[in-house]
């Protein structure tokens, strides 16, 4: 075992905090890079799952709502069209997201050459 003192002990507990958030800052920047920096493919997966997971759930209900009130095709239809326009609110909701975040992308390079 190591014949450090206390003092010992505790600056090499201070390097190791230094360590860590230096290591989280590093995380925390490159975190910020990545942001925003998707592909093609995954907005329209995004979209795609959105979608779908509308109308399924919009569906279901409406089977479930004519097993148990008897109304054969008519919840089924009902609960599916609500769920069709919930899929394209859905959608809408994200492109307006993804349209925020690469006009924000895009404004910020401007503004610091701007105040240059």
């Amino acid at each position: 075992m190591s014949s450090e003192g206390p003092n010992g002990l505790g600056e090499e507990i201070a390097k190791a905090r230094a360590a860590r958030a230096e290591r989280e800052a590093t995380k925390q920047a490159q975190t910020k890079a990545d942001e925003g920096n998707h592909s093609a493919g995954a907005y329209a997966l995004r979209y795609g799952a959105e979608f779908g997971a509308s109308i399924f759930v919009g569906g279901f209900m409406g089977y479930w709502i004519d097993v148990f009130a008897g109304t054969k095709p008519w919840g089924l239809l009902i609960m599916g069209s609500f769920g069709f326009a919930a899929g394209i609110r859905a959608i809408l909701n994200a492109y307006k997201e993804l349209n925020a975040q690469a006009l924000k992308q895009t404004e910020g390079p401007q503004a610091s050459e701007d105040g240059n």
